[in-house]
C-alpha cells in the first residue's frame, strides 16, 4: 500500500515534463518538412529569363585621306656601285735579263708622256756587242765592193775574149757570196742595236704612273714587273648594275657619280656583256673626267639617267605591306568600304611609287591612314 503509494506521486510528478519533450519533437520535424518543402519548390520552379544580349554595335568608321592613281612620265635611273679603277693599266717590264738598273728616276703618281725614261740598264757589254757588229757589217761591204770590181773587169775581159767564161762566173759567184755576208753582218748589227735599245725602258704611251718597282742596283729578269701606269691617266667606275635593269643602259648615256658629298658627271663607256652567275650583277664601265679627283680603290656609286617612259604611280604612303608583300587600299567611288589590292611595285622616285601592276590610273587609293587598315574596313574620309 505504501509502495503503490509512492510510485503514483512520483509518475505524477514526471507527468509535467513528458509532454514538453514531446512538442519538441514535433516542431523540430515540422521545421525539418518546411524547409525540405522550400527547397523542393525552389528546385522545381523555372529560373527567371535571362535579360537578352544587346546587339554588338557596329564598329566606328576609320577616318582617312584618299587620291586618285596618276599617270606621269618617269625619268628612268638605274643606280649601281663599286670600285674606281684605271681603264687600261699597263705593266711595264724589262726585255732583257741580267742587267743591272742604273737609273730609276720615276716616282709613283708622276706623269709620263710617250718616249720618257722610265729606268735604264747597263748596256756596257750590249754596247760593245753592237760595236763589234758594225765593224762586221763594214768589212763585209768592203769585201762586196771588191768582188764586184772583180766582177766588173771580168765582164770587160770576157766581151774582149781576153778570159774564159768560167772565171767571170768564178768572180759573179764570189760578189754573191760577199753580198750574202753582208746581209748577215747586217742582221747581227741590228740584233745588237736592237738588244742595246731595251736596256733603256721607256713610256709606251702617256699616262700616270701608278706603281714603281724598279730600284737601281736590282738585275733584271725578262718579263720582270717594274712599272705600271695608267693609259692616258683615264679613271672609270665599274658600277655593279642588277640584271633586270642592264636592258636600260647603253653606251654613251649621261651618268652622275657621287662619293661622299661630292657629284662627278660621267658617261657609261661600255656595258660588260656577261653577267655573274653567284650576284646576278653586271658590270657598266662609267668613264670619269680628268678632273675626277677620284683614284683607284675608291668606292663610289653611280646614277645612270637613260629615258623617260609614262607609269602609274601613287603616293609612297599608299603602299603598305602586308605578307611580305606591297598593297593598297581601294576605295571604289560610292562605297563605304575599303578594298586590298596586291600590287607590283616598281621604280620610286620623289616620294612616290611606280605600279607596275594592281591600279589603274584614276583608281583611288588610301593616302594617309592606310598602315591601320584592313580588308573591308568601313572607312570616313576627310579632306
Amino acid at each position: 500500500m505504501y509502495d503503490s503509494k509512492i510510485t503514483t506521486e512520483a509518475a505524477a510528478q514526471a507527468s509535467p515534463t513528458a509532454p514538453k519533450a514531446g512538442r519538441r519533437w514535433v516542431w523540430a520535424v515540422g521545421l525539418i518538412v518546411v524547409i525540405a518543402s522550400a527547397a523542393a519548390w525552389q528546385w522545381r520552379a523555372p529560373s527567371p529569363a535571362q535579360p537578352p544580349v544587346a546587339a554588338a554595335a557596329p564598329a566606328p568608321a576609320l577616318s582617312v585621306s584618299a587620291g586618285p592613281a596618276t599617270s606621269r612620265m618617269l625619268t628612268l635611273t638605274v643606280r649601281g656601285e663599286g670600285s674606281v679603277v684605271a681603264w687600261q693599266e699597263l705593266v711595264i717590264g724589262a726585255e732583257i735579263g741580267g742587267l743591272r738598273i742604273v737609273q730609276a728616276p720615276i716616282e709613283e703618281g708622276m706623269r709620263v708622256r710617250a718616249g720618257d725614261l722610265l729606268a735604264a740598264l747597263d748596256d756596257s757589254v750590249l754596247a760593245a756587242q753592237a760595236a763589234q757588229a758594225e765593224g762586221s757589217v763594214n768589212e763585209a761591204a768592203a769585201i762586196v765592193e771588191l768582188a764586184r770590181a772583180d766582177l766588173g773587169r771580168s765582164e770587160d775581159l770576157v766581151r774582149s775574149q781576153s778570159t774564159s767564161r768560167q772565171v767571170y762566173e768564178t768572180r759573179q759567184s764570189a760578189t754573191r757570196q760577199a753580198e750574202a755576208r753582208l746581209l748577215v753582218a747586217r742582221a747581227r748589227r741590228d740584233e745588237a742595236v736592237a738588244r742595246l735599245a731595251q736596256t733603256r725602258i721607256l713610256a709606251p704611251t702617256d699616262g700616270t704612273v701608278s706603281r714603281v718597282s724598279a730600284r737601281i742596283g736590282a738585275v733584271s729578269a725578262p718579263g720582270q714587273e717594274m712599272f705600271r701606269i695608267i693609259r692616258d691617266g683615264r679613271l672609270e667606275l665599274d658600277a655593279r648594275v642588277p640584271e633586270l635593269e642592264l636592258p636600260l643602259v647603253e653606251a654613251g648615256q649621261r651618268a652622275v657619280v657621287r662619293h661622299g658629298g661630292r657629284s662627278i658627271a660621267a658617261e657609261v663607256r661600255a656595258v660588260a656583256p656577261v653577267v655573274a652567275a653567284d650576284s646576278r650583277l653586271g658590270l657598266v664601265h662609267i668613264a670619269l673626267p680628268p678632273d675626277s679627283g677620284l683614284r683607284p680603290g675608291m668606292f663610289a656609286r653611280g646614277e645612270i639617267r637613260g629615258g623617260s617612259r609614262e607609269v602609274v604611280m601613287v603616293p609612297a604612303s599608299a603602299v603598305v605591306f602586308r605578307d611580305g608583300a606591297p598593297r593598297a587600299f581601294v576605295l571604289p567611288e560610292g562605297a563605304e568600304r575599303v578594298e586590298m589590292r596586291r600590287l607590283t611595285a616598281g621604280t620610286r622616285q620623289d616620294g612616290m611609287v611606280e605600279i607596275v601592276e594592281g591600279l589603274a590610273v584614276g583608281e583611288r587609293v588610301i593616302t594617309a591612314g592606310a598602315g591601320f587598315l584592313a580588308d573591308r574596313d568601313l572607312v570616313r574620309l576627310i579632306p
